[in-house]
């Protein structure tokens, strides 16, 4: 089961590499020495092993025949993933000092205004809404001139406005640190994200519409579109709890009945992953069959995957739901090769 122990290993390399405080290239080059195991063992082969002098000298010293003393190459595949895991962590780690950086700007007393665009879709709130934002420049006041920048911001508007992605706006207000509370941390949630920036009380300019990408926007405007639908057709909570386990969206479901979810350890009901993915790719693979015929499954699987990939974009793409969507991918992929399935490996 060699995926199993690659995949423990990247993950381990991930988890030591904070404490180990060893560079990325230094991760790397144990990678690329781990990589170049099976030219060493190639060479160790050549010469220590047949009826050459040193391989008799030196079998006669350990008192066994060099053949079995070769170095497996599984061990240097499982050190290879687990330098490449610590240098995915490295390289992974942003310098929020590093000139242009939304980051950078942080705390700073000035007022500043931000032009930025619209990058997921708005998370609307009873008396907020929240946007993710590309930021590309932004001037503090009193000064004339933009000064290019980088990064994602999120910031806290009115709802009252029903903002769109894809949307320019011009963004006027104080940028902190996300904020880290006794029971949370609001500022590691959104690292996660890749968001360091935060912009609490912000008032925003409609500079442009329709900047994001043509496809995601077609995708986004199918999912308001079939959240509106379900509105339409159930009463709340029902409406809510359904949207959130169809679309994504849990923002409109009570806190009471998140609470008795999580009181009664059922909360995954609601959470988009691997439960849902199956059961689409499932009812794809067979809509797919019946209508091109079992003569084409393999085309069936290539559009069942597809439609798992759009799937997972429309419901937002977090990490749940990619991951679940990458086996889901290999399941349909596995099935069609003929391959048998092991169930450690799929745990």
């Amino acid at each position: 089961m060699p995926l199993l122990w690659l995949s423990l290993a990247f993950l381990t390399g991930i988890a030591l590499s904070e404490y180990l405080g060893l560079p990325a290239v230094t991760w790397l080059g144990l990678a690329g020495l781990a990589l170049a195991a099976p030219l060493l063992r190639r060479f160790w082969r050549r010469l220590f092993t047949g009826s050459s002098g040193w391989s008799r000298l030196v079998a006669g010293l350990v008192g066994a025949p060099l053949s079995k003393l070769q170095p497996p190459l599984l061990w240097w595949a499982i050190l290879a993933a687990f330098a490449l895991g610590g240098a995915r962590f490295q390289l992974g780690l942003p310098d929020l000092n590093a000139p242009g950086m939304i980051a950078s700007y942080n705390g700073k007393a000035e007022r500043l205004f931000v032009e930025a665009v619209v990058v997921a879709p708005p998370d609307q709130r009873d008396r907020y809404t929240n946007l993710r934002l590309e930021v590309e420049r932004l001037r503090p006041e009193g000064e004339e001139l933009f000064e290019p920048v980088h990064g994602l911001l999120l910031a806290r508007l009115s709802a009252a406005v029903d903002w769109r992605y894809g949307d320019r706006l011009l963004l006027e207000g104080w940028l902190e640190t996300p904020p880290e509370f006794e029971s949370f941390s609001y500022r590691d949630y959104l690292a996660r994200q890749g968001i360091y920036a935060y912009m609490p009380s912000a008032s925003a300019e409609r500079l442009a519409t329709g900047e994001g990408n043509p496809i995601l926007r077609r995708i986004y405007d199918l999912r308001e579109r079939a959240l509106e639908l379900v509105h339409r057709l159930y009463p709340d909570p029902e409406a809510s709890l359904l949207a959130g386990i169809l679309l994504g969206v849990e923002t409109g479901i009570p806190q009471e009945v998140q609470r008795a979810f999580a009181d009664t350890g059922t909360a995954h009901i609601i959470a988009i992953s691997g439960f849902n993915i199956t059961i689409l790719s499932g009812l794809f693979t067979v809509v797919f069959i019946r209508l091109l015929g079992k003569g084409r499954r393999y085309l069936a699987a290539v559009l069942s995957a597809v439609a798992i990939a759009l799937y997972t974009l429309l419901v937002g793409a977090g990490a749940a739901v990619v991951r679940a969507a990458i086996m889901g991918g290999l399941a349909l992929l596995a099935r069609q090769i003929g391959r048998r399935q092991q169930g450690l490996n799929s745990l």
